[in-house]
């Protein structure tokens, strides 16, 4: 964490610092550092595969307090001295092994270098917090045999954050007086080693809130709430449309209900009764919600990212179960009781005389059956606005600027480090392989980085002249591209100033470095960033500002102007790059040439990730788009609700005033007035509806702008659009019962009295 506020909370440790935060504190029964690292995993003899693995202490499994599957975990002596062992995770033992019980002893090869496994994870562990979901477990004491590049350079260095932690803490001591002790050692480190821990110290945070990163609990917790709101409004207009229907059949009972009540029932038997007939529909509806429910989950999965999708808990267990009982006893109260004690209040003199049509209930629009229409039509409303609101905010994301090319361009990863290559060797592929690609007939242009879109990348406390260049505290965490020339015109990023890089802006020559105009504006306000000088925080470098491009989006399409700085490739060296190709036309036609020729340049290192920039573009608006398919659905459901809602009211209120009609035609009305009678009642009711729902949308989008794109705190065309469209369709649930009410023969109507 760094005391400079929440956007640099959250951050790694320093390897040295984790050490020393495990070595040095008393508040702890065990603790382990973590490296999160990629290794290149030989199948067969020649197939090659990129896994994920995490350098891990010796007591890592005892930390977590979970026993291996199959076989065993870390030894101390695994843990002090390299030793070349693996624990695999239950996914990767199941994928590449076939759940096979023999693996144990067995050797594999990861980064050109055997490894014996010695045990199978639990199946359980997986997605744990910011310790993630690895494919493997190794001892961290062969951090110098696995690591490379960038993480192998800055191991030993207090500046580069690249660790997690996990303990656990001693019996007795609680998170409070575990985050004293370990911020008074933090305060220890800071005087040490002031220039690199300066304005640092460190979080516990519980292990399973961080499966979400903490500093996006936020977003997460209000997409989770609206999320349930929406599908709360749902259960709601439903409660509604049943409460109108038992309000109809307590109608169609008032006899009955009569009848027991002078034959002396009391009014709480007669509302506990029909509540029980209440209950009985809503665990009928429950049972069938958790049919549905079943078969939601696939489709639910389907929807989401593999990776995503493979990590959620979807199953429909006890907890599920009970919930849904709750919300049965929920609906019941809901829907049951309104119309219980309506029924239960009748004038039973009235009811038990011979009249077969007697109204029950107001037949105002503002009665008991008309207020639940407006509701109906007002949280359909919440519900439509909402869905509107996401799939108008998924439009202007996939109208934002990314700021490099798109359409034409296509990236792959190769991970030079994983396969032990020297960076003489790793230096001379860069160079060949983009004058290989560059002589295909469907490429335009080819260049290297050590970063591909939207996956962020190192990032470096930058100081400008003038500063104290010692206290971190003077600097900005800013991230750090290396780039080989040719870069910016193959991605599509424009330069705006000064120049790109070429062959000379080698390891001999003076550092360079190219800025964004977000930078530009951040660190030089007015002036021209051209000849300016930039500095990294533990490093003596001097480097001169020679470019300025466009700035581009870094994360995500809906954050701020990131800064950033480019560096050429051949000073900073990188073993692990993404390879960037633009092409002449589709990307897709030419993704198998391209892919051989890479391929070609090195056929036994895997080539991950490979994939068109649209693609990533694509996944990088997952969250929006299932925002806008879920809430969609949702919508769509709400609004079949409200329309079944009025005509169904509708319809009732006509059969109700079947004699009130034939009066009116028999005195003179047309079968014109009677259907604007019939269609003003329902205009009434929804239009109210309407009103108040407009109210608590506008409440909802100033609750959840933050996770829209370009949406302000009221969006004409989503609360118009989404009005009108209600409006339409609750008319013409009610224009049938008024085509009904026209054909009413005044004789027949008349003889009902």
């Amino acid at each position: 964490q760094s005391r400079k506020g929440p956007p640099q909370e959250y951050l790694p440790t320093p390897y040295l610092n984790a050490v020393d935060y495990r070595e040095k504190t008393n508040v702890f029964s065990g603790a382990s550092v973590a490296i999160f690292t990629g290794v290149k995993f030989v199948i067969s003899g020649k197939q090659t595969q990129q896994l994920f693995a995490e350098l891990v202490n010796g007591n890592f499994f005892e930390v977590l307090g979970v026993q291996p599957f199959l076989g065993r975990g870390f030894s101390q002596a695994e843990d002090a001295s390299p030793t070349p062992v693996a624990v695999l995770s239950y996914a990767l033992w199941n994928t590449q092994f076939g759940a096979e019980r023999g693996i144990l002893g067995r050797t594999i090869q990861l980064n050109e270098q055997d490894f014996t496994v010695i045990g199978v994870a639990p199946r359980e562990l997986r997605n744990i917090g910011n310790l993630g979901s690895p494919d493997l477990w190794i001892p961290i004491s062969m951090r110098e045999q696995i690591l490379a590049g960038v993480q192998k350079q800055f191991l030993y260095d207090r500046g580069f954050r690249m660790a997690a932690m996990v303990a656990r803490l001693k019996p007795g001591v609680n998170l409070k007086q575990a985050q004293m002790a370990v911020k008074a050692l933090a305060v220890d480190l800071e005087k040490e080693f002031p220039k690199q821990n300066g304005g640092r110290s460190e979080m516990l945070v519980p292990i399973n809130e961080t499966a979400i990163p903490p500093q996006l609990h936020g977003v997460f917790a209000k997409a989770g709430a609206l999320m349930m709101l929406i599908v709360g409004l749902v259960l709601l207009i439903a409660c509604a449309n049943v409460a109108n229907l038992l309000l109809a059949r307590a109608t169609q009972r008032q006899r009955e209900i009569a009848v027991r009540l002078a034959m002396g029932a009391g009014r709480m038997r007669l509302i506990r009764q029909l509540l029980t007939e209440s209950l009985m529909l809503a665990l009928l509806g429950g049972g069938f919600g958790i049919l549905l429910g079943f078969w939601g989950k696939s489709v639910l999965s389907s929807l989401l990212p593999p990776g995503l999708a493979r990590n959620l808990n979807l199953r429909l267990d006890g907890r599920v179960l009970i919930y849904t009982l709750g919300l049965a006893l929920v609906a019941t109260v809901l829907f049951g009781l309104a119309p219980a004690l309506e029924a239960s209040r009748l004038d039973r003199m009235a009811s038990l005389k011979d009249r077969t049509n007697a109204p029950g209930g107001s037949a105002r629009w503002y009665g008991l059956r008309g207020v639940l229409v407006m509701v109906q039509v007002a949280l359909s409303l919440v519900a439509l606005a909402g869905a509107g609101l996401f799939i108008h905010s998924l439009r202007n994301a996939q109208q934002i600027d990314p700021g490099f090319e798109v359409k034409h361009e296509l990236v792959m990863f190769v991970n030079l480090g994983a396969a032990q290559y020297p960076q003489a060797q790793a230096e001379a592929f860069y160079r060949d392989v983009v004058e290989r690609l560059q002589t295909l007939p469907a490429v335009a242009g080819a260049s290297v980085a050590d970063s591909a879109p939207f996956t962020g990348g190192l990032q470096r406390t930058t100081f400008t002249d003038g500063v104290d260049t010692s206290d971190p505290r003077n600097g900005k965490l800013t991230p750090l591209i290396a780039v080989a020339p040719g870069f910016f015109k193959t991605a599509g990023i424009s330069l705006l100033g000064g120049r790109a890089f070429t062959d000379q802006d080698s390891e001999t020559g003076a550092m360079v470095a190219v800025v964004n105009k977000a930078m530009a504006e951040n660190f030089w306000p007015g002036q021209d960033p051209i000849g300016k000088h930039i500095h990294f925080l533990g490093e003596t470098w001097d480097i001169t500002v020679v470019g300025r491009v466009n700035t581009v989006k870094y994360l995500t399409l809906g954050e701020p102007p990131q800064a950033i700085i480019y560096v050429p490739l051949k000073q900073h060296y990188a073993p692990a790059v993404t390879v960037y190709v633009r092409t002449k036309d589709d990307p897709n036609k030419a993704l198998t040439s391209i892919r051989a020729t890479v391929q070609s340049l090195i056929p036994s290192v895997p080539l991950t990730n490979v994939q068109t920039v649209e693609q990533t573009l694509l996944q990088s608006l997952t969250a929006p788009r299932l925002g806008a398919e879920l809430l969609g659905t949702f919508g769509l459901l709400a609004l079949i609700l409200a329309a079944i809602g009025t005509y169904g009211v509708m319809s009732y209120s006509v059969s109700q005033r079947t004699q009130e009609i034939g009066i009116r035609m028999s005195l003179g009305a047309q079968a014109r007035d009677v259907r604007q009678l019939i269609l003003a009642s329902g205009l009434a009711m929804v239009s109210t509806g309407v009103a108040v729902g407009l109210v608590l949308s506008t409440v909802l989008a100033r609750g959840m702008n933050s996770l829209l794109f370009g949406i302000g705190s009221f969006d004409g065309p989503s609360f118009l659009g989404t009005s009108a469209l209600l409006i339409l369709v609750a008319m013409a649930a009610c224009w049938i019962p008024a085509r009904r009410a026209m054909r009413v023969d005044p004789l027949i109507a008349l003889r009902y009295e």
